[in-house]
């Protein structure tokens, strides 16, 4: 998960589609170890991301921690935003005025948090049952009172929803309409530093189909400085992208993968919504040769899972 800037940026020109050039990422996920941030270093109580294991998550009848109802979304369908390739991540971030971003309350959230901006993982940061996805979106909220700095310092300062992606040879026509929104704009983002502007996404084609199906807990940023301030709200059940458009993302990553290794279970309690029907989703059910691809694209994962 990032927020924040990391970077120094030489500006060479602006526009829909440009270029920057970057003096380069201040920490890898080559080595963890060398992540700047106390928390990141020796960890804490409450870090990111987990293995969510089903059989001790609690069911959420006497309301301890799901306390305001169903999630509620607005503003999600037409949503202004610009990407960019941060070195990371492909990251879309809102623009505009920052009271008409998306904003997200109800459930396991006290507060209503604005859309900052989403971004991918490859393979997923989480897992379920110790199985992990091919792909992990992080849409990230921030309290809508709070500014960023500020909210970098509250235990429930920021919102993130998870959603796990699957792979599949061929996509239905609404799969391949809400992946194609988003998958349109990768080409132009391969290169460290590339960034396109105007993009309209409809972030519901993105969610969850069933998104009043997650787990929820209190947990931390997955990037430095790995803050102890996030709701993180995981939905089961998965979105879908074609076995073309995931080998893109393994350009963009030149072979390397992105996610933070899992942290060990302290603090942590996961709950669940008692009305929703939750099964262990069948994860990585991908195309028969996805593995020789994921070999080939992160050649460091055994050290990292």
């Amino acid at each position: 998960m990032f927020v924040g800037k990391v970077y120094i940026i030489v500006v060479f020109y602006i526009d829909l589609f440009s270029c920057i050039s970057f003096y380069g990422p201040i920490w890898s996920y080559r080595d963890e170890s060398a992540w700047p941030g106390g928390f990141c270093k020796k960890g804490g109580k409450r870090q990111s991301p987990i293995d969510i294991r089903t059989n001790n998550v609690i069911k959420d009848f006497e309301r301890q921690f799901i306390t305001n109802g169903r999630l509620k979304f607005i503003g999600y369908e037409n949503v202004l935003s610009s990407g960019i390739n941060n070195g990371h991540t492909i990251q879309f971030s809102t623009e505009g005025d920052p009271n008409m971003h998306p904003t997200i309350t109800g459930g396991p959230l006290k507060y209503t948090y604005r859309l900052e901006q989403l971004h991918f993982h490859w393979l997923s940061e989480h897992s379920i049952n110790g199985a992990k996805f091919p792909m992990e979106l992080h849409f990230v909220h921030v309290r809508a009172d709070l500014n960023v700095s500020t909210a970098l310092s509250k235990k429930d300062g920021l919102a993130i929803l998870s959603v796990f992606c699957n792979v599949q040879p061929e996509l239905n026509e609404d799969q391949l309409e809400a992946s194609e929104q988003i998958m349109q704009h990768i080409p132009l983002l391969m290169r460290t530093g590339c960034r396109v502007s105007g993009v309209i996404l409809n972030l519901r084609k993105l969610l969850s189909p069933k998104i009043n199906s997650y787990f929820t807990y209190l947990g931390s940023l997955t990037s430095p400085e790995c803050n102890e301030v996030v709701v993180w709200i995981i939905f089961n059940n998965p979105i879908y992208i074609s076995d073309a458009h995931y080998h893109l993302f393994g350009k963009v990553g030149k072979g390397r993968h992105n996610f933070r290794s899992q942290q060990k279970i302290n603090n942590h309690q996961v709950f669940q919504p008692p009305d929703a029907f939750i099964t262990t989703p069948k994860a990585v059910i991908i195309v028969t040769d996805v593995f020789k691809h994921v070999t080939q694209f992160f050649q460091n994962i055994t050290r990292q899972v």
